[in-house]
């Protein structure tokens, strides 16, 4: 009977968000607050209006998308708003350093890129928490966004690395699916447990830290 073997994984691409940075929106919930404004005013305005859309494809710097979602909170809820938003500008999200661990070790295996549908404010982000990839891919940098095959290929393209060759990690079922479809090996992201075991089982030995792989017993 064949047996099966692990492919070669020459270059690992990975989301950002959900996996090495979490969001729980408490900077806009303060500003809201500070504004008397309803809960999820912000969101509403700023990741629902299609702005977002054009900062996350970099037809508007992420500066430029903010300043446009401070004018119209203000027009329609008074100018004192603007006083409130920096709380909301100053939220980054909270950084998952079990994550962040692994990425260490999975760096001096192969080369590691991240693909995030975002705006180009990512590479000040990863900065702000001290997350370091080899390729540092925003949406709003390739001028495309997942789960469209023109992102997927660009960041193929930056990588340097045939699809068959590179695992990619993503905790949205539909972007792994679309990744799949370039032909890379496409995983959907769970936990870190998980995806520790996956990347060993493509030959990537990376094991969780003392204290997480305790937590996790």
């Amino acid at each position: 009977m064949k047996q099966l073997t692990a492919p070669t994984i020459t270059a690992v691409l990975c989301d950002m968000n959900g996996l090495f940075r979490h969001w729980h929106n408490a900077g806009a919930r303060q500003a809201e607050a500070l504004a008397n404004l309803p809960t999820g005013t912000i969101d509403t305005y700023a990741y629902q209006h299609p702005a977002y859309r054009l900062a996350r494809v970099g037809v508007l710097s992420d500066a430029q998308w903010a300043a446009d979602v401070a004018d119209r909170l203000a027009a329609d809820h008074g100018n004192h708003v603007r006083n409130a938003l920096p709380l909301w500008r100053a939220d980054r999200g909270t950084p998952d350093t079990t994550m962040i661990d692994l990425l260490g070790q999975l760096r001096r295996l192969v080369p590691v890129a991240v693909l995030s549908n975002c705006t180009d404010a990512l590479h000040n982000d990863l900065l702000h928490h001290g997350i370091t990839f080899d390729h540092v891919l925003p949406s709003a940098d390739l001028g495309a966004d997942k789960p469209s095959p023109l992102a997927f290929h660009a960041a193929l393209q930056r990588l340097g690395a045939p699809a068959q060759q590179v695992a990619y990690f993503d905790d949205e079922p539909s972007f792994v699916r679309a990744a799949a479809h370039t032909g890379m090996h496409s995983h959907q992201f769970r936990t870190p447990h998980e995806f520790a075991a996956t990347l060993r089982a493509l030959g990537l030995n990376v094991r969780l830290p003392a204290a997480a792989e305790a937590a996790n017993r």
